[in-house]
């Protein structure tokens, strides 16, 4: 006789999983919205009972809703105040592994800005997105004051509750679900009573006599049936029982308390008006376990009284097993539809670390801070950071109206950059240069000083005795300048009194090495008339296919592939840069190679090897890979989303040539070699990567991730939740890095390239995947793929371009391979101006950031105090950071706030000097005052 079971509380959550845009355009979408926004309030204002309803842990799609219906505001606010609808803390559902640390904060920053501005900001942890879940969720999170998470992808626990440690040592009280997910309740006992049936699988019938309708011409052949009459539902008690107790006896084998969390709601679903009077039923058919309407906060701080001892996860959660059904990772859409990826890359670092920064620097100097353009560019951000948005896991119309928001944010952030620059070069004292001469003013968007050789188009006005010139220092040093062209050119001048009106010229292509720009400044330099430039002695091409300065010996070999030569530490990398170019069967959410699979690489193929440019400065080195490839995949059968699954098929015979180009340049100083790698793809069904055999000897990986560097594994041990799946991708952000403790190699890039696989063979090969081509299938239904072999965005067919650099180093991550990338992805940026009296000086730091292992996410006003400024500080490493900002002014006063700006405790000033400690993978967030 089965012994009795526990008496449960099963916490029933209504609610909806609402993706923006996905299997249907935005605006279809929104359309949906209406129906299912009219429908929900006037349950929420009609029945009293239906006290709750998660809005998805969301608040763009009530903003999205209310845009079409702004009468429905005060219904809305009244809703959000009393707390039956639940909005927020997040603004959309982000992706972790593709957004960057700080638009995750500003995401939840929004979020609750939105969600308060509606009522009232709801204080759970539901994280319904992101493909796994990066290790620094819990700090993000209590940055927030949010105590807990609730998360299903990534996680395979024995029991549902946990505590999730961050890195920092931030503690959440964790809850993924059971065996079906965030469905259970939905599917075990409503659509058994309504639809009469718990089979994921089921058929429509069509004499259910729903009224089913679909648009039927020819140009519509995918259109989906609508159902237009849905009150004709069934009414079917009789399995309920059976059902309930199915639903208790499945989901206690996950939850070690008395507390049971079961969702009633799937993706995009309206509520059901007879939602409580199913409840009502429930409740007199289970007399033996309580269930009830609640919540995420109800169920949580329920079991958050009742659990012992749960386990401790700490690192980032990206296993692929399953825990239950339904819960797969499918992590590799990190390289599904690149161009996303790239996009949303510039986009970040324009917004973030270029417009931001420098409008707060201009604003302490008397310039403007538009916080109404800043605020229109985040939310455009922040509207392509929906999880299946970001992530490409969507339709064609979604990728092409998400590249439209990415230009948008690109237009302003690239506005608001060239004002604050206006705003400073107008204030530099230039009154001792004639007016008929010029001076290049170079801008450091760094929080540290540096000196680079920077790339110029400058302009030699007509009629002002030009035939070339000198570029000097304020003391009058000559700076070293590589010229390469000159060629005439007509510029338009703006005067916005005035007509625009032509200014002629001789423009000059050339390299200019400055001096030290000092941290978040500039330095100003004078553009001198000479009969001729100066010859510069000396070459970085000093011999055939081979480039090198002080740091680095590059040579090339009659393959494309390079020996890099590390001079610090005398290593040489040899055979870097090979092309691999294989099969793909999969989709946007699982890389499945073909059965019968067909590797091409580079080795082998025809090349051409050419030195574009040379000098002293600045030279360059162009590789043609000539690869024949397949044209696409056999006849494709249907293919399942659980990886590992046989597919039957291989690449085709019919090959094409595809023209791979990557150019190598090498500047004066440099310690890593840039790369700018081009193609145009016309094939499909493949995956691209580039290779580095690095033969170093370890297993293990370290790779930028938002706020972190983590540490992978290379060999798949019995212990790794990978063991018995294939070898995986990995995310990353700007770098992934190999060392064996004396020398390493970092592939660093500023492109947007976000999946990279350091494969477990002799040579410890490191690959970074440039493109993978697919036939964009969609699973709206369970077991049924929507196949759309015309949406060929997904087979990445047009042109190509990604930039990324290799930098080897002794030591490990932490020598160099941060401040590498922050110089790659926030290069120099010089100006040409005419002089112009003023009162700052001809070389100024606005703000240092003193502690070499201190990175920062955000520079910019504050939210709520305009005027008062706020930075936002990461250690990345193991061991606590002391540091300091030193700011080109005394501070009035300085705070810790925490992420969502508010204090928590002042700082010390010293002058113009903060003082400030950071402990180990801490966010630091300080807001002063000047």
């Amino acid at each position: 006789m089965p012994m009795p079971q526990e008496r449960k509380t099963i916490h029933v959550v209504s609610n909806s999983h609402w993706d923006r845009e996905w299997g249907y355009p935005f605006e279809e979408t929104r359309l949906l919205l209406l129906k299912f926004m009219d429908e929900l309030l006037e349950l929420l204002e009609n029945d009293p009972e239906f006290h709750s309803f998660t809005m998805d842990s969301q608040t763009l799609c009530v903003e999205d809703y209310l845009e079409l219906r702004p009468e429905k505001r005060p219904v809305v606010e009244k809703h959000v105040r009393s707390g039956k609808l639940l909005v927020g803390p997040w603004y959309s559902l982000p992706e972790e592994y593709i957004c960057n640390g700080e638009s995750l904060v500003r995401n939840l920053l929004v979020g609750h800005r939105s969600a308060a501005a509606l009522g009232k900001v709801t204080k759970s942890g539901y994280t319904p997105f992101s493909y796994g879940q990066t290790s620094q969720i819990p700090q993000i999170y209590r940055g927030f004051d949010i105590d807990d998470i609730i998360f299903y992808r990534g996680i395979n626990t024995p029991k549902c509750e946990y505590i999730l440690e961050g890195p920092d040592g931030s503690r959440l009280l964790g809850s993924r679900f059971g065996c079906m997910s965030r469905f259970s309740y939905y599917i075990y006992v409503y659509r058994v009573l309504r639809y009469g049936s718990d089979d994921v699988f089921q058929r429509y019938d069509w004499d259910r006599g729903a009224a089913p309708f679909r648009m039927i011409d020819a140009s519509r052949p995918r259109d989906h049936y609508y159902i237009l009459d849905d009150k004709k539902k069934q009414w079917n008690d009789a399995p309920i029982r059976e059902q309930l107790l199915k639903l208790a006896r499945d989901e206690s084998e996950h939850f070690s308390t008395s507390q049971i969390v079961c969702m009633q709601g799937f993706d995009s679903s309206n509520p059901d008006p007879e939602e409580t009077r199913i409840m009502k039923l429930c409740q007199k058919l289970l007399p033996e376990h309580d269930i009830k309407f609640s919540n995420l906060e109800a169920y949580m701080e329920a079991m958050g009284r009742e659990v012992k001892d749960p386990v401790v996860l700490r690192g980032e959660f990206r296993d692929p097993g399953s825990t239950g059904s339904w819960t797969h990772l499918f992590g590799d859409v990190i390289s599904a539809r690149p161009r996303l990826k790239q996009h949303n890359h510039f986009a970040e670092v324009n917004l973030q670390r270029r417009a931001e920064p420098w409008a707060a620097v201009a604003s302490m100097i008397g310039g403007e801070y538009i916080k109404t353009a800043f605020d229109r560019a985040w939310r455009f951000l922040l509207q392509n950071h929906p999880h299946d948005t970001i992530t490409g896991a969507g339709i064609d119309q979604m990728e092409k109206d998400s590249l439209f928001r990415f230009d948008q944010i690109n237009i302003i952030a690239d506005g608001l950059t060239r004002r604050a620059f206006e705003a400073v070069q107008i204030q530099i004292d230039n009154g001792d240069v004639c007016a008929r001469d010029s001076v290049i003013t170079v801008f450091n968007p760094c929080p540290f000083p540096r000196k680079a050789v920077v790339s110029c188009l400058v302009d030699m006005p007509a009629n002002m005795g030009y035939e070339a010139f000198a570029v000097q220092t304020a003391d009058g040093r000559a700076l070293r300048l590589q010229q390469q062209e000159k060629f005439p050119m007509g510029v338009l001048v703006r005067n916005l009194q005035d007509i625009s009106v032509e200014l002629r010229a001789e423009r000059v292509r050339c390299h200019l090495e400055t001096d030290e720009i000092p941290a978040y400044g500039y330095s100003t330099y004078h553009v001198t008339r000479a009969p001729r430039f100066a010859w510069q002695p000396g070459t970085l091409a000093p011999e055939t296919n081979v480039l090198e300065n002080e740091h680095l010996r590059v040579a090339f070999n009659s393959d494309g592939t390079l020996d890099m030569t590390h001079k610090e530490t005398e290593r040489t990398f040899t055979g870097l840069h090979y092309l691999e170019d294989s099969g793909e069967t999969g989709h946007s959410w699982i890389h499945q190679p073909p059965e019968r699979d067909e590797i091409i690489t580079s080795h082998g193929s025809p090349c051409q090897i050419a030195l574009e440019e040379s000098g002293p400065l600045y030279a360059r080195m162009r590789v043609d890979y000539r690869l024949r490839i397949p044209v696409s995949v056999e006849d494709e059968p249907y293919v399942d989303f659980r990886e590992g699954d046989l597919n039957n098929t291989g690449r085709t015979e019919e090959r094409r040539e595809m023209i791979v180009t990557s150019r190598f340049t090498l500047r004066a100083g440099a310690k890593r070699l840039d790369v700018r790698t081009a193609f145009t793809n016309t094939c499909k069904h493949h995956r691209l990567r580039v290779v580095f055999p690095t033969r170093l000897d370890c297993d293990r990986t370290d790779a930028e991730i938002a706020f972190d560097v983590i540490g992978r594994d290379i060999t798949i041990k019995p212990t790794s939740p990978y063991y018995g799946h294939p070898n995986p991708q990995y995310p990353m952000h700007r770098f992934v890095d190999m060392t064996d403790g004396n020398v390493g190699f970092a592939v660093i890039n500023n492109s947007g390239l976000r999946e990279y696989e350091a494969m477990d063979k002799a040579d410890r090969p490191l690959a970074i995947t440039l493109l993978r081509a697919f036939t964009y299938r969609n699973s709206p239904v369970f077991g049924r793929w929507e196949t759309y072999p015309d949406m060929e965005r997904a087979q990445c067919v047009g042109d190509w371009e990604w930039t990324y650099a290799l930098y080897p180093h002794s030591g490990d991550w932490t020598n160099g391979v941060y401040r590498e990338a922050e110089d790659m992805n926030l290069p120099l940026e010089p100006a040409q101006a005419g002089p112009h009296e003023g009162t700052l000086p001809k070389t100024m730091s606005f703000l240092t950031v003193e502690g070499e292992a201190l990175q920062v996410a955000a520079l910019k006003q504050a939210e709520d105090r305009p005027g008062n400024y706020v930075i936002r500080l990461f250690n990345p490493t193991q061991e606590t950071v002391k540091g300091a900002l030193v700011l080109f002014k005394d501070a009035r006063e300085a705070w810790l706030t925490n992420m969502n700006e508010d204090r928590q405790e002042q700082l010390p000033v010293e002058g113009n000097r903060i003082p400030l400690e950071a402990a180990k993978k801490k966010i630091v967030t300080v807001e002063f005052v000047l």
